[in-house]
């Protein structure tokens, strides 16, 4: 019997081989990137399995298709999805990551898609299909209705209980392991698969094990146990981000409001936030939340990059997302503590609506002078 290595079964990073698991509309998606000429648009939160079923299809039509992949990660590939934009060469392109590049190269890159779509299958522009984030309430690429049915757009869905189970199967099959507790990882996940893989991988660490089993072997679940591992897994690619929203835009020991918003955020059962409403349920972070939501948290998102590729403001309707699964997660059971003192605030701080506020009587007027 073959040996498998857990991290080959239970995937983190890249594409499982092993586990791979199709999301609910995997066929529509599909239909739509072997049709000739046709914009494929693919978006969606991080780790949602975007690029994982964009990979997955382009292997199932190969034969069928020739196509170049690039990332707009990868600074060659950026400089030939730029050529891509200005010189509409004949082809197929995957272009990943579309959010990254520069806005003006997403416009060029969005008109062709635009034109394309309106041609149809006799186009001789470049067929695009385009990979990446979106915000919250916009589509990756804004296009009217009639040319929006003629282009693939296509929002890569959570997994299900069964879509989970069966990724779990797979995996426990190819270790040789009794099947882990499919409705604690999901309740965990939420159907993320690349949550559920990383829960998945951690829990068969905590329990050694690192490969098949030579005799069959059930698994210990204890997730409260199992959190910190995770937590701890994530936290080398959010910890930076998060202390950096903390601190604000200009650092004061003493003023912590990004501190408690995020921290209020955390106790939420949705990472997608109205901040009226926010503010209106939790007494304890109201005055931090009213005291940014109107300008200054648009200016610390404005202001550091780091931030902006993680959290989302629209500061006309006051919603703050977090698209990203395993940075809510991360946050849910993140050491407020800890970070509090890493981030250099003192141990008690006012909430209060204004960084400071004075009021007097005409009368007073010269006592107010002297204190001010």
């Amino acid at each position: 019997m073959r040996k498998y290595v857990v991290e080959e079964v239970f995937v983190t990073e890249g594409v499982p081989e092993y586990t791979f698991v199709k999301p609910p509309n995997y066929n529509e998606v599909l239909v739509d990137m072997r049709r000739p000429g046709k914009p494929v648009i693919i978006e969606g939160q991080s780790g949602s399995g975007k690029t994982c079923t964009a990979r997955k299809i382009l292997e199932q039509i190969r034969d069928r298709t020739d196509y170049v992949y690039l990332s707009a990660r990868s600074d060659p590939d950026i400089e030939k999805i730029v050529r891509i934009s200005t010189e509409n060469p004949q082809g197929t392109f995957v272009i990943d990551d579309f959010h990254r590049l520069s806005p003006q190269t997403q416009e060029r890159l969005a008109n062709i898609a635009k034109l394309a779509a309106e041609q149809g299958e006799q186009t001789l522009l470049p067929k695009l299909v385009l990979i990446g984030i979106n915000h919250v309430g916009a589509s990756l690429i804004q296009m009217v209705p009639d040319i929006a049915k003629r282009c693939g757009v296509h929002r890569i869905l959570p997994g299900t209980k069964e879509t989970i189970q069966s990724m779990i199967k797979s995996g426990c099959e190819l270790l040789n392991l009794e099947t882990i507790d499919v409705e604690t990882i999901y309740a965990e996940s939420k159907g993320d698969y690349w949550l559920s893989q990383q829960l998945c991988q951690a829990l068969c660490t905590t329990n050694n094990i690192l490969e098949t089993t030579d005799e069959r072997r059930s698994v210990v679940m204890n997730i409260d146990a199992l959190r910190p591992t995770v937590v701890d897994k994530l936290n080398a690619a959010y910890y930076t981000c998060v202390k950096e929203f903390c601190r604000g835009k200009r650092f004061r020991p003493s003023n912590d409001p990004y501190y408690r918003l995020l921290q209020a955020i955390s106790t939420q059962d949705s990472s997608i936030i109205d901040l009226n409403v926010l503010a209106d349920s939790n007494e304890e972070a109201r005055g931090s939340i009213n005291n940014i939501k109107e300008r200054r948290l648009s200016v610390l998102l404005d202001t550091k990059p780091v931030c902006a590729q993680h959290f989302f403001y629209n500061s006309d309707t006051k919603y703050f997302a977090i698209e990203d699964p395993a940075l809510f997660y991360f946050l849910k059971h993140l050491d407020w503590i800890r970070l509090r003192a890493d981030c250099g605030f003192k141990k008690e701080s006012t909430n209060t609506e204004y960084d400071f506020a004075l009021s007097f009587a005409g009368e007073n007027r010269e006592l107010a002078a002297g204190h001010s």
